[in-house]
């Protein structure tokens, strides 16, 4: 799904396209921020966006592999939610 296909299931509902638009991107907006800021963002039906620390560790190139050393990071991580597995399910 595309942000055009987005904004096509917005208009669906009434909106002009100006204004499914700027809905659009204030909910993104709104979601970036707030992970910019370090926070968790929960959609209940959707799932959980949130940052995560992992280690630093050692990894191995597969080409040539030699051991290199990867740093500590914080990654974002998204974990669906309970209703979205069950409909994706079946």
């Amino acid at each position: 799904m595309t942000r055009k296909d987005l904004l096509k299931s917005l208009a669906r509902l009434g909106l002009t396209q100006q204004q499914a638009d700027l809905a659009l991107d204030s909910f993104f907006n709104s979601i970036t921020d707030a992970l910019r800021q370090g926070k968790k963002v929960s959609i209940v039906g959707l799932g959980t966006w949130e940052w995560r620390k992992r280690p630093a560790r050692l990894a191995r190139n597969p080409k040539t592999g030699k051991r290199i050393p990867l740093a500590a990071r914080k990654v974002l991580f998204f974990k669906p939610s309970p209703l979205l597995k069950k409909k994706l399910k079946g």
